[in-house]
C-alpha cells in the first residue's frame, strides 16, 4: 500500500470516528420524530452550537467525492514538499521556471500573517511557497477551476511583502500547475497575451476583487509592487508534464540507496494520487494501456492491403 493511501485510510478513520475532530453524536434513540420534525432535547446541544451536521454522504462514496477537490491534492503535495529535499523543490518547482537554485529551502505558508503582520487572517493563502536566499518561488495547483488576473496580483503582493521583510530576491517565480484542457486558455484567463507581465498590469486589476490588505499595500509601495511584477517570471505546466517530470526524477534514483528508496515512495505517492485524482485530465492506468493497446493494433494493421485479394495473414 502506497503512502498515499494510507492518506485515505486516515481520512475514513476520522469520516467514522468524527469525535476525532470534535464533533459529538446524538444517537437515534434521543430524537423524538414525528411526521414533519426530528426534534432533540436541548440539553444535549451546547449552547454556543451554531448547528446541527449529517453525513450526508455515505462511505463508500466519499472518495470518489473527495477525489474531486483541489484540497486533497493540495494536502497531498504539501505533505510531499515538506519532507522532499532541496533537489526535489529544485528540480520539479524552479527548472520549469528557468530558474537554477539547489537551495536550501524553506518552506512557507501557515505562518504567513504573523511574519507579514496582516491584520486578519486569510489575505491569500498560496498552494505552495518556496524560499532561499536567493530565490522566491510560489506554486498554484488548479483542477476544475480557472485562475484569474487578481490571483496574479496576490502573488504578486506576497512577493512584495517578502521583500519588506527579508530583501530582494534575484529570483521571483510562479509556476501554474493545470489541466491539459486549461492551457491554450490560461494566459487569457489571467489577462496576459503570454507568460510576460507588461508595464500596467497592476493598474487592469479589479479592486473589488483584491483583499483590503493588498490594496493597501499596493497604494503604499506601488513603485516596489511594478517592480516585482516585471520580474515575476510565469510559468505553466499540465498535471501530465508534472507527472512527467516527476517519474523522470524516480528513474533516477538508486534502488540499493536507503535515502533514494524513501524518496522513490515519496515520490510515487504523488504521482499516483495525481494519476488517480479526478480533473487533473490524467489517463487512467486502463486508459493508458488501452491506448497502448490500440497504437500497436493501428502499426501492426497500418501497413497492411485489405484491398479484394491482397490481405494474407500475417
Amino acid at each position: 500500500m502506497g503512502w498515499n493511501e494510507q492518506y485515505w485510510e486516515v481520512v475514513f478513520n476520522f469520516y467514522w470516528t468524527p469525535r476525532y475532530l470534535g464533533f459529538k453524536s446524538i444517537p437515534r434513540k434521543k430524537w423524538s420524530v414525528d411526521d414533519q420534525k426530528i426534534s432533540i432535547p436541548r440539553e444535549l446541544v451546547p449552547p454556543t452550537s451554531e448547528r446541527a451536521y449529517f453525513r450526508e454522504v455515505k462511505s463508500n462514496s466519499l472518495q470518489h467525492l473527495l477525489e474531486k477537490q483541489e484540497e486533497i491534492l493540495n494536502h497531498v503535495f504539501s505533505l510531499v514538499f515538506s519532507i522532499a529535499g532541496d533537489q526535489i523543490v529544485s528540480k520539479l518547482l524552479c527548472e520549469p521556471l528557468s530558474i537554477s537554485d539547489g537551495g536550501p529551502f524553506e518552506r512557507l505558508q501557515k505562518n504567513l500573517r504573523s511574519r507579514f503582520r496582516w491584520p486578519e487572517d486569510n489575505v491569500t493563502q498560496p498552494d505552495g511557497l518556496f524560499l532561499s536566499k536567493t530565490s522566491w518561488i510560489a506554486v498554484e495547483l488548479k483542477l476544475g477551476s480557472s485562475s484569474w488576473p487578481e490571483q496574479i496580483g496576490k502573488y504578486i503582493s506576497l512577493a512584495l511583502w517578502e521583500e519588506l521583510y527579508s530583501g530582494p530576491r534575484e529570483h521571483i517565480g510562479l509556476l501554474f500547475i493545470v489541466p491539459e484542457k486549461s492551457i491554450s486558455t490560461h494566459w487569457s484567463k489571467v489577462g496576459l497575451q503570454g507568460a510576460t507581465i507588461p508595464k500596467g498590469y497592476l493598474d487592469q486589476l479589479s479592486q473589488d476583487k483584491l483583499p483590503k490588505a493588498i490594496r493597501a499595500l499596493f497604494a503604499s509601495e506601488r513603485a516596489r509592487a511594478e517592480s516585482v511584477a516585471s520580474r515575476l517570471k510565469l510559468c505553466v505546466i499540465s498535471w501530465a508534464e508534472f507527472h512527467a517530470l516527476i517519474k523522470t526524477v524516480e528513474e533516477n534514483l538508486n534502488p540499493s540507496d536507503p535515502g533514494d528508496q524513501t524518496l522513490s515512495r515519496l515520490l510515487a505517492g504523488l504521482r499516483d494520487q495525481i494519476a488517480s485524482h479526478k480533473q487533473t485530465g490524467m489517463r487512467s492506468s486502463f486508459e493508458q494501456e488501452f491506448v497502448k493497446a490500440l497504437a500497436r493494433f493501428n502499426s501492426t494493421f497500418a501497413a497492411r492491403d485489405f484491398s479484394p485479394g491482397g490481405w494474407t495473414p500475417a
